[in-house]
């Protein structure tokens, strides 16, 4: 059975989320439905919010530092002259 959610929002907001999940094939309905059913399945919202302080923003620098330099795939450049060039592409 479909319980009805009615919702108050920003026009401006609405008439460009609605456009674009009509670009993406999905109407409003269907995608408000994604998210409860996402944030559901994770336990959480699926996106971070609010500011991500200095601290937590040098822990996953350093994270992702760390994954890079134990990843066997990852691009290597050890030639100086051509660092800008591998950095730039």
């Amino acid at each position: 059975m479909a319980a009805t959610l009615t919702i108050r929002i920003d026009e401006a907001l609405k008439a460009d989320a609605e456009e674009f999940f009509d670009e993406i094939g999905m109407n409003m309905t269907t995608a408000v439905t994604c998210f409860f059913k996402k944030c559901l399945a994770v336990g959480e919202i699926p996106f971070k919010l609010g500011k991500m302080s200095k601290h937590a923003r040098l822990l996953a620098a350093l994270h992702e530092a760390e994954e890079v330099a134990n990843d066997p795939n990852a691009p290597t450049c050890t030639d100086p002259d051509k660092l800008e060039e591998f950095l730039l592409s």
